[in-house]
C-alpha cells in the first residue's frame, strides 16, 4: 500500500512498516532535493541511490561498532537479568483491600504489596531513535546516535528482552510538524543488526527523509529544525542530536542506565 502523509495530532505524519514501505517515497512535489545533492560529508553517501544500498544491504561497519558496545554493557549487566514486580500479599492490615474477601467476612482481606523477583526476558519494550536534527549536528554525530541506539537493541534482545524499533524524524515548518517514522524491527522479529543500524544511518535522515519532505508542496526555504516525535508511556526514547555529540567516555554509562530502566519497569 502506498504510503502518504496524514493530519494526525497536529501534525503531518507518514508511517513506514517496513523497509520497502520506506524507500516507495512519492514524488518530489517541491523546489529542493537536498536528498540527492547534499554532499557526502552532511549525508555520509555519495547520493540517492548509495543510501538505498545502504538500506536494503546493511551498514557492517556500523553493527561492528554497535556490537562491541552491546558486548560491553551486556558484560556490566550481567546480573540484570531477572526484576522486581509488587505481588499481592494478603493480611489483616495492608494498603489495599480485597472488596470480595471483606465482604465474605474473610479476616485477610487486606492486600500487602511485596517485591517479588521475576524474570526480565520475555518483556517487551518500544525503543525510538529520535533521528532529525538541525544542519549543525555532524554526519558523524548522527553515526554515533545510530550505533549506540543499535547497541542497546543488541544488547537488551539479548538479556531476553524483545525490542520493537522504530526510526522517527519530526521536524518543524512553516506549516507545523512533519514527521516520518520507520519501523526497524517488530518484537516478534529476529534482531538482524546490520539492516537496523543501517535504518539509523545518517542517510537515512539527510536523503531519504528529506525526499520524504520534498514531497510537502509547502515545504520552506529548508528542512525545517528538530521537534519531539510522538511518543507512548514506555517507549525507550534515544535523542540523535543529543546522545550523538555525547563524549566516548560517557556513552557506556549512559546506555546503562537505559538498559536499567528497562529491566526496572514494574511488570
Amino acid at each position: 500500500m502506498k504510503r502518504e502523509f496524514v493530519k494526525f495530532q497536529g501534525r503531518w505524519l507518514v508511517e513506514c512498516l517496513d523497509l520497502s514501505e520506506y524507500l516507495d517515497v512519492p514524488e518530489r512535489r517541491c523546489d529542493y532535493q537536498s536528498s540527492e545533492d547534499g554532499s557526502p560529508s552532511f549525508t555520509g553517501s555519495a547520493n540517492y541511490a548509495e543510501a538505498e544500498t545502504i538500506l536494503r544491504e546493511g551498514w557492517p561497519a556500523g553493527a561492528e561498532r554497535a556490537r562491541a558496545l552491546s558486548a560491553s554493557l551486556s558484560a556490566e549487566t550481567a546480573e540484570a537479568d531477572r526484576t522486581e514486580r509488587p505481588a499481592p500479599l494478603w493480611d489483616v492490615a495492608g494498603d489495599d483491600v480485597d472488596v470480595d474477601r471483606f465482604l465474605s467476612g474473610e479476616p485477610e482481606s487486606m492486600i500487602a504489596w511485596q517485591p517479588e523477583t521475576v524474570p526480565a526476558s520475555g518483556r517487551v519494550v518500544r525503543v525510538v531513535l529520535e533521528g532529525a536534527v538541525n544542519c549543525d549536528v555532524k554526519e558523524s554525530d548522527l553515526a554515533v546516535a545510530g550505533v549506540l541506539t543499535a547497541a542497546a537493541v543488541d544488547a537488551l534482545e539479548a538479556r531476553g528482552v524483545r525490542a520493537e524499533v522504530w526510526v522517527a524524524y519530526p521536524t518543524k515548518i512553516a506549516a507545523g510538524v512533519v514527521e516520518v517514522r520507520h519501523r526497524l524491527k517488530a518484537s516478534e522479529e529476529p534482531l538482524d543488526l546490520p539492516r537496523v543500524v543501517a535504518g539509523m544511518h545518517p542517510s537515512a535522515f539527510r536523503r531519504v527523509a528529506f525526499r520524504w519532505y520534498e514531497n510537502q508542496p509547502d515545504l520552506p526555504g529548508g528542512y525545517g529544525v528538530d521537534a519531539e516525535t510522538i511518543r507512548a508511556e514506555g517507549d525507550l526514547i534515544f535523542p540523535a542530536g543529543k546522545i550523538g555529540k555525547m563524549p566516548e567516555a560517557e556513552r557506556l554509562p549512559w546506555l546503562r542506565k537505559q538498559a536499567e530502566a528497562v529491566f526496572g519497569i514494574a511488570a
